[in-house]
């Protein structure tokens, strides 16, 4: 597949300053609240994706765990894309029409939600073929065998199968992913099917 080109003041002076004044800049920092930094496990599963091979151990590492803030880290920006599979998406195209980081952010955090604290999930590649396009433009396109452990028994599926087919863009020499096609390759639910789901539920 060939990637597309749609995815695919013035300065104020402090002299004569009164001391209440004074107090009352030191106390500003208390005005704002603080983010919470990252957990420090969480943080230590990121690897510089300055190679194919990080970047998609950074992506199963974060799948696996189901750790949102590095599964989000794996995609490029507004121009990222997912394209699902025809048949799970069905009746459902809108979903998908306009399917870039923020959904993939959604899904995923509701699939968070709804997993038990230290379970994991199991993701496995095979069979994967690189293309190389230019020297900062590859596909890579594998089948996957996703096993997921959620609280959610709404939803049967326990292993999700089918093709996985990535464009993955360098720049400022870091790989990110900037298109997904899901495929199904047996009769059961694929990626799409999850996505469909949990962005809803």
């Amino acid at each position: 597949m060939k990637p597309q080109r749609s995815y695919f003041t013035r300065p104020h002076r402090l002299r004569g300053l009164a001391l209440p004044a004074l107090l009352s800049l030191l106390a500003l920092p208390a005005c704002f609240q603080l983010r919470e930094p990252e957990p420090a496990a969480a943080a230590s599963e990121w690897v510089q994706p300055t190679q194919i091979d990080i970047l998609l151990s950074n992506f199963i590492t974060a799948v696996q765990r189901v750790n949102v803030a590095n599964y989000e880290r794996t995609f490029s920006g507004p121009n990222y894309r997912f394209v699902p599979d025809p048949t799970s998406a069905g009746s459902s195209p809108a979903l998908f029409a306009n399917w870039s980081v923020p959904e993939e952010t959604t899904y995923f955090s509701s699939l968070r939600r709804r997993t038990a604290t230290g379970t994991n999930n199991t993701l496995t590649l095979s069979d994967r073929r690189d293309q190389l396009y230019t020297t900062d433009s590859v596909e890579v396109s594998a089948l996957y065998q996703l096993k997921i452990t959620q609280l959610d028994t709404a939803f049967h599926a326990g292993t999700l199968q089918g093709n996985i087919r990535l464009i993955l863009r360098r720049r400022n020499n870091e790989w990110r992913i900037v298109a997904w096609r899901d495929q199904r390759t047996t009769p059961g639910l694929c990626w799409t099917d999850l996505k469909k789901y949990f962005s809803s539920h």
